[in-house]
């Protein structure tokens, strides 16, 4: 099999030069970059299974590296992990609601950023095949290959916590899911632990790229969480929905 690839973009040579050292050692491929241009050269060419990446690169914002890579079809859906010295208050939150899928400050320890790393790998690729397909009503989610289709027209790429959730919810539907059980899902922590409009946000990009007919299909309990629906099942008066 082949193994895993890490790209680290990071303006620290010692620090480079020790996360390949501790990835190699576990069996991973390392690649590395030492600013925000050559990082997204490098995930555009090579498209890693995964991004640990610093906010305080010298030529941009480690936050606009990860926004242009969600943005991009081709490496949309690779993991992010930011790796920052940065103490600010809410800056967490912000990365995460920013399109990043986990986040950990330096100095950090060897056990948890592994930890951290194997986590992120594990649920990208969820194992499952690529020939899995969860389809309830119009809306087809093609699981090994982390697509999903609407009338069999192709969504716009997901970024992996938002198709954690619209795969999570798919498959319970119509089941309500509650705020608590959706973060451990997707985040893998307590509810209490996420900015407390980490979900929301997530939800409101999931139903913006699926667009405004499925976009209605994802509906919102309000106090409690929410719950996919089929088209047919919706009522046209339901405010729910659209929230």
């Amino acid at each position: 099999m082949k193994p895993a690839c890490i790209l680290v973009v990071d303006d620290e040579p010692s620090l480079r030069i020790l996360l390949s050292r501790i990835f190699v050692k576990e069996g991973f491929k390392v690649l590395a970059s030492a600013n925000g241009g050559e990082g997204l050269e490098t995930a555009f060419k090579e498209r890693p299974d995964l991004v640990i990446l610093d906010l305080n690169l010298p030529d941009m914002n480690g936050e606009e590296v990860c926004q242009k890579i969600r943005q991009d079809p081709a490496i949309g859906t690779t993991p992010v992990l930011i790796l920052t010295g940065k103490t600010t208050e809410g800056l967490s939150a912000r990365c995460l609601n920013r399109g990043a899928d986990a986040y950990l400050s330096k100095p950090f320890d060897v056990d948890d950023i592994l930890a951290h790393v194997r986590a992120l790998l594990r649920r990208a690729n969820s194992g499952v095949s690529g020939q899995e397909v969860l389809s309830k009503g119009r809306i087809t989610i093609r699981t090994g290959e982390r697509r999903v289709f609407w009338k069999g027209r192709r969504v716009e790429a997901l970024a992996p916590k938002e198709f954690d959730l619209l795969c999570h919810l798919v498959s319970h539907a119509p089941k309500v899911l509650d705020k608590k059980a959706l973060a451990l899902r997707a985040w893998g922590v307590p509810l209490e632990q996420l900015h407390v409009r980490t979900l929301d946000v997530h939800i409101r990009r999931i139903r913006r790229k699926l667009g405004p007919a499925a976009a209605g299909c994802l509906k919102t309990v309000p106090s409690v969480g929410f719950q996919w629906i089929e088209e047919s099942e919706l009522s046209p008066l339901d405010p729910s929905s659209v929230r």
